[in-house]
């Protein structure tokens, strides 16, 4: 498919590779020697909505990462870029270089064309190597005194053992020592609670690669303390981008009704924006009460779980108008899962309302089947050994992330592929979670033996058979 700029712009997130578009280069670089071009994009790596389209193509017989930016401010955004590509190619951070710029055929648009990578992958969150690496060329932009306005590790991407810096748009000058460990501190917030652990170890690496005078700017604890804040706003700053369209969810807006959902679940989950009533009556109850009602259904062939929020009487409407429920359940059901909690992360949330007012709520969650804590342990006793680390890792990790459950029920920890997930996280708030693993032992007050083992996994003092 062949596309105009307006065309790629109206396409949005819809853009389905492959598909071309004819650029006009600059004949100063590698690229074009002053003739249009078709570029051809395989591989789309990321659209931002009305403002540029990235990804792998061909391009005058070249393999190329090529980014276009439209819209209002698409000169602007790429005269960045271009800036911020020739200070990379000046740093001592690896880097793949630009060899290509201009214009779309239809002048609409602007082009940068990069040197492709071959085999390029992005760095994992969780393997210790690829962070130092990371880390160590982010030292050398600071070396150079360059900051990445938002460093994260999709900045960073591995090509034949070497790690390379990307996105030359977040580049920006920064000579102060300061903002260079602020900087640092936010592409660590990046990962989660759990491997807080690791940034003494990290801070050492860093300081050695700057030297001893940066060394003595800061400390380990510094860096924890700026790593802890800067996931905070970090947190909310995703809690509110869950709220509305983007890359990752979809948004559908009307007077009498707000519906959000996972973009991988949004094919599926359309008939059910329109007819909530008509799975809540087909599918199989699981929980019948005033407040809430539960049920297990199949929609388009994937299995899911449904919790409406009712409306008991006319004070309770009013309460939900102020307390929206099913909201407050939805952003820390993404909450648990941004912070690498295990849980079931819920794919759509449908608020009915009549302008302000909002009424009956509907929250889905991925089925993680029927087998709970107590179930599984009741009926097979000897996967204590096999469950209750994971239990109690899960727990550590809301604990490091300074969260608490508020009803943590063993009925609210669910087996599912031999992974302990947590659900129902209506009452999750930031506070200590010691009271988690209070409420957590009082189901097994019943089995004195179970509650003895779980005392000697959590390292808690054994209370009294039968108290």
């Amino acid at each position: 498919m062949r596309f105009t700029t307006t065309g790629l712009e109206k396409a949005a997130m819809n853009l389905c590779p492959p598909f071309q578009i004819e650029v006009q280069l600059d004949p100063d670089k590698d690229l074009g020697k002053g003739r249009p071009l078709t570029l051809e994009f395989q591989q789309v790596a990321r659209v931002l909505p009305g403002r540029r389209v990235s990804g792998i193509g061909h391009c005058g017989g070249r393999t190329v990462f090529a980014k276009i930016f439209y819209g209002r401010q698409a000169r602007r955004y790429w005269k960045r870029e271009l800036t911020g590509a020739a200070l990379m190619a000046r740093s001592e951070a690896s880097s793949p270089p630009l060899i290509g710029q201009g214009t779309t055929v239809d002048a609409g648009g602007y082009v940068a064309l990069y040197k492709a990578l071959p085999g390029a992958v992005g760095l994992s969150h969780n393997d210790h190597e690829e962070i130092v690496a990371a880390l160590r060329c982010l030292a050398r932009l600071h070396d150079t005194n360059l900051v990445q306005s938002d460093p994260h590790l999709n900045n960073f991407v591995r090509s034949d053992g070497v790690v390379y810096a990307v996105d030359a748009d977040s580049l920006r000058r920064a000579p102060q020592v300061r903002r260079h460990l602020n900087n640092l501190a936010v592409l660590l917030a990046q990962r989660t609670p759990e491997f807080d652990h690791e940034i003494a170890e990290l801070w050492a690496i860093y300081a050695q690669e700057r030297g001893e005078y940066v060394a003595r700017m800061g400390s380990p604890e510094q860096l924890l303390k700026l790593t802890r804040r800067e996931r905070q706003l970090r947190v909310r700053r995703y809690l509110k981008k869950t709220q509305r369209e983007c890359t990752e969810f979809v948004q559908r807006r009307k007077f009498t009704r707000d519906f959000l959902c996972d973009r991988g679940h949004w094919p599926s989950l359309q008939k059910f924006m329109a007819f909530p009533e008509e799975f809540m009556t087909s599918g199989a109850p699981l929980k019948l009460g005033n407040s809430a009602t539960v049920v297990r259904c199949v929609i388009d062939g994937n299995a899911y779980v449904i919790k409406r929020y009712n409306i008991k009487n006319l004070a309770h409407r009013v309460k939900r108008w102020i307390k929206r429920r099913a909201r407050n359940a939805w952003m820390n059901g993404h909450r648990l899962d941004f912070l690498g909690i295990d849980t079931a992360k819920p794919v759509a949330l449908l608020e009915q309302k009549w302008g302000w007012f909002a009424g009956v709520a509907y929250l889905v969650m991925p089925d993680c089947g029927e087998r709970d804590l107590v179930h599984t342990l009741a009926h097979a006793p000897e996967r204590l050994d096999e469950l209750a680390p994971k239990t109690v890792a899960l727990l550590t990790k809301l604990r490091q992330a300074g969260l608490e459950h508020g009803d943590l029920k063993a009925t609210n920890l669910m087996v599912s592929d031999d992974a302990v997930l947590l659900i129902d996280y209506d009452a999750v708030r930031e506070g200590d979670p010691a009271g988690d693993v209070v409420r957590f032992l009082e189901n097994w007050v019943d089995d004195p033996e179970l509650l003895e083992a779980w005392h000697c996994y959590f390292g808690t003092k054994t209370t009294e058979r039968g108290s």
